[in-house]
């Protein structure tokens, strides 16, 4: 199948056409620390592929009951840059020329019970792709994590013993990793046909590379084209996150609807578009020059 009529199919089905996308037509969900950060990043290197700049939208997983308490998630742990549907189509701003347009997000959580539905509402011919990981390693790789965003030490003596916090088949480490019951809703949403799991094994092995070219090709992209493996996507997200420009010109978006009537649209798409070839070159100069650092 050519990359041409691939579009047109993914246009058909998603209801919007590749010349004027103002939609995502994949979404890459996944658990915490099972691959979706990585995945984000090397699609977003493909020429063919346009991955929204704002990774971890949470858009489908935004919601407020009638108190104006959060449907889903824990303020101190998850952050809703998108919270409107205007501003969600505002991330993709009608790109011409990518065959595939796509945004990641790790909230794959029994907890979150809307967001396949809503996905399904909102995009209803988009295709899934679903990173998982074996659920212990995946537990213990969330906890440092979440240890390092408080400024804490691992403690081999409380943190690498059988009754560790972590490691409870009750904590919210472990529940994470059931992962049955959060699939089973995108099933129920979307044909079978258009979702994908894949394994965070599939990223880290020496056959990652055939991998990305087989999950690549299934779009009619340019299947030679490989990202570069060599360098772990920490580096390359705080490198973007560093990039002040980016972040005013995609997440800021009152000051941006301020701007507007002064700042041709033209002119604005072209310094987007500018600042993200940037910031993804300084990132793997940054990460050409950073070693040891820890993968996603």
């Amino acid at each position: 199948m050519s990359a041409g009529s691939s579009a047109c199919t993914a246009s058909r089905n998603g209801r919007e056409g590749i010349g004027s996308v103002t939609l995502p037509n994949f979404i890459v969900i996944g658990a915490a620390k099972a691959g979706t950060t990585a995945l984000h990043w090397y699609l977003a290197e493909h020429p063919q592929v346009f991955m929204t700049p704002v990774k971890e939208t949470n858009y489908f997983a935004f919601g407020l009951d009638d108190e104006g308490r959060l449907l889903y998630g824990d303020p101190e742990l998850h952050r809703f840059p998108i919270r409107s549907l205007s501003e969600y189509r505002a991330l993709v701003r009608r790109r011409r020329g990518p065959v595939a347009v796509g945004e990641a997000f790790s909230h794959l959580s029994a907890k979150l019970t809307r967001a396949a539905g809503r996905i399904a509402e909102v995009i209803p011919g988009a295709r899934i792709v679903c990173g998982i990981r074996e659920p212990v390693d995946r537990a213990y790789s969330d906890h440092l994590m979440y240890l390092r965003s408080r400024g804490r030490r691992l403690d081999p003596a409380r943190d690498l013993t059988p009754s560790a916090a972590w490691a409870a088949p009750d904590s919210h480490w472990m529940q994470i990793g059931q992962y049955y019951e959060p699939l089973r809703r995108y099933f129920d949403a979307f044909p079978r046909q258009r979702i994908l799991v894949f394994l965070f094994d599939d990223l880290k092995s020496r056959s990652r590379r055939a991998w990305f070219a087989t999950f690549i090709a299934s779009w009619a992209c340019d299947a030679g084209f490989a990202p570069d493996f060599a360098h772990p996507a920490q580096h390359r997200r705080d490198a973007r996150r560093a990039c002040w420009c980016e972040k005013v010109l995609h997440e800021a978006d009152a000051l941006r609807r301020a701007l507007e009537p002064w700042v041709p649209k033209r002119a604005a798409d072209l310094g987007a578009d500018g600042s993200r070839t940037r910031n993804m070159r300084h990132a793997a100069s940054t990460a050409d020059r950073a070693r040891g650092g820890a993968a996603r």
